[in-house]
């Protein structure tokens, strides 16, 4: 993601973005149409500086002490490693090599076996590993400010827990991406325990792919969206903290849903507007593009203890997604009704079986979510 407002240009097929800023929440930039249709564009992860409450500028500025990048609540430094610090503390991220080149866009670092691309999220960094040897796989070593109790992980991510439910920072696997940025194959990530401060991450394509190795690193912010991908060959795991979806059938995961909540507290304004519709864009982070549908399920899922084995049956199709300029828009306006209820779950899936259908989910910092809600 280059900026916000690019991604906007991009479900708005490049027509005029007037801005309409009535509001300062942190997931929302609010616009007006020509003919006086309103609009709020609301993002899965905030996309508003904590303090200053204006739109994260997804660029670096370079002085003595580094790179530097103000994401919505967190800071980021890259010198001889990268320092991600919020409110809670800080956490270091070291890795072999030496800075080569940086830009407002990237930072470059090279090594022995690998090169290495820092990129910034909403709330982290992307790293890019191009990887030399096959047999020797990218690492990085996560350095916590203190001890913390709780670690919850699957071979998708890596959280560090400041509370039961919230993460103080999170490593999430993207995939292996080619040339084109593209997702063309999973990947996995490996943990060891070094210290009670120190970890050490490992990371691995899940077939015999060709590219770089891409993952995200981000502070925890409240998301939009509360959400889990299952599968079924791994009936018994929850993935409360990936980012990514590998939706439909692939020998990695089996076959793959994703559950999904709107959790309306955090666009409450919108509940005293009239809505006249609501559209769901999702990225697509791959090459497929095959049809996939939001779901209603007979009950409410819990993003942390849902898994294949236990997942809730699926009543009816709300809509099928269309495709176009990289996203998936699908209309919920019959689904979300006025906004007035606390949540609203369901869950999206395909009957794609040649290739995956790759998109992010509610926790992804560098591929959000928008949800369009037009109103009068």
């Amino acid at each position: 993601m280059i900026s916000v407002f690019n991604e906007l240009e991009k479900i708005r097929d490049s027509s005029p973005i007037l801005l309409n800023d009535i509001s300062s929440n942190r997931y929302t930039i609010h616009c007006q149409e020509s003919n006086g249709a309103k609009i709020a564009y609301c993002f899965s992860v905030p996309i508003r500086n904590i303090n200053t409450k204006g739109i994260v500028d997804l660029r670096f500025y370079h002085n003595k002490q580094g790179s530097i990048f103000q994401g919505s609540e967190a800071k980021i430094t890259i010198a001889n490693h990268v320092r991600l610090l919020n409110s809670y503390g800080h956490c270091d991220v070291a890795f072999q090599g030496n800075l080569t080149k940086k830009t407002d866009r990237a930072a470059f670092l090279k090594s022995n076996m690998h090169h290495i691309e820092i990129c910034p999220t909403l709330n982290g960094i992307k790293l890019m590993f191009n990887c030399a040897i096959p047999s020797d796989p990218p690492s990085i070593k996560l350095r916590l400010d203190r001890t913390f109790e709780t670690i919850r992980f699957n071979n998708k991510y890596f959280s560090v827990m400041r509370e039961k439910f919230i993460p103080f920072i999170t490593v999430s696997c993207i995939g292996v991406i080619n040339e084109h940025g593209k997702v063309v194959a999973p990947c996995e990530i490996h943990n060891q325990k070094i210290t009670n401060f120190e970890y050490n991450l490992t990371f691995r394509p899940l077939n015999k792919a060709q590219g770089r190795i891409a993952i995200e690193i981000n502070m925890q912010e409240t998301k939009l969206f509360q959400d889990t991908t299952v599968e079924s060959n791994h009936p018994t795991m929850n993935n409360a903290f990936g980012g990514v979806a590998f939706l439909g059938t692939s020998k990695a995961f089996g076959e793959q849903w994703l559950y999904s909540r709107l959790e309306m507290a955090h666009i409450a304004q919108l509940q005293r507007k009239k809505i006249t519709k609501c559209i769901l864009h999702i990225p697509v982070l791959g090459y497929n593009t095959a049809p996939v549908t939001v779901n209603r399920i007979s009950e409410r899922f819990c993003s942390f203890r849902s898994n294949w084995e236990n997942k809730i049956a699926i009543t009816n199709a709300i809509s099928d997604a269309s495709y176009s300029n990289g996203y998936y828009h699908i209309d919920i306006t019959k689904f979300l009704g006025n906004l007035r209820e606390k949540s609203k779950n369901f869950v999206i899936k395909t009957n794609a079986t040649s290739k995956p259908v790759v998109i992010p989910t509610g926790d992804s910092f560098c591929s959000p979510l928008i949800l369009e809600v037009r109103y009068q």
